[in-house]
């Protein structure tokens, strides 16, 4: 039971990759006052929740109109994982363009927090494991996000912009090789 639940919150959490997006959150939030900063943070929270929650159960009746097997989920998913992947690794994770009234919502909330490798990734775990070990997981997600990202300043400071880097260069090989995973399972179920 316990091994289940982390197969299901490991991979949410590694797709989250918080500490990628924390180095964007800082920049484009430095020169706000703290309610600001916490209403663009409640807003890109409250937006990563609901697209998640939406994309999973839509998504799910639409694959299913479609005729679109889990395993061609899992192959077409993990592609889209690894590309994102790589590209963070080589990369690193794209900086919006201007911050605006709307910055919690795009690009914090989505893409920047949901973005490619969390959605497709909450369609596999929701697919794979029971609906309350996906809702546990992605609201574990969500408060480990609300967390670091509060919290910024502080952890930006005690671990130093470098570390923030390397982990978030660490947490992309890592989504790469959860993306191969799912490549294989897909291949297998075929």
């Amino acid at each position: 039971m316990i091994d289940a639940f982390l197969l299901s919150f490991i991979p949410l959490f590694v797709a989250f990759d918080v500490l990628g997006v924390l180095p964007v959150y800082i920049k484009f939030t430095a020169s706000m006052d703290r309610e600001n900063r916490t209403r663009h943070l409640r807003d890109s929270l409250l937006t990563a929740f609901i697209i998640s929650m939406l994309f999973v159960i839509v998504g799910n009746r639409v694959m299913t109109y479609l005729g679109i097997s889990m395993q061609d989920f899992l192959v077409a998913g993990g592609i889209v994982i690894f590309i994102t992947a790589i590209r963070d690794l080589i990369q690193g994770h794209g900086e919006p363009v201007q911050e605006n009234e709307f910055f919690g919502v795009v690009p914090l909330g989505i893409p920047l927090l949901a973005g490619p490798a969390v959605l497709a990734t909450s369609m596999i775990v929701w697919s794979q494991y029971p609906f309350y070990y996906y809702l546990i997981s992605l609201v574990l997600n969500i408060i480990i996000c609300w967390i670091v990202l509060y919290f910024s300043d502080f952890i930006l400071k005690l671990l130093g912009r470098r570390i923030v880097e390397a982990l978030s260069r660490v947490f992309s090989l890592i989504i790469a090789s959860i993306a191969i995973m799912f490549i294989r399972k897909g291949i297998q179920g075929f």
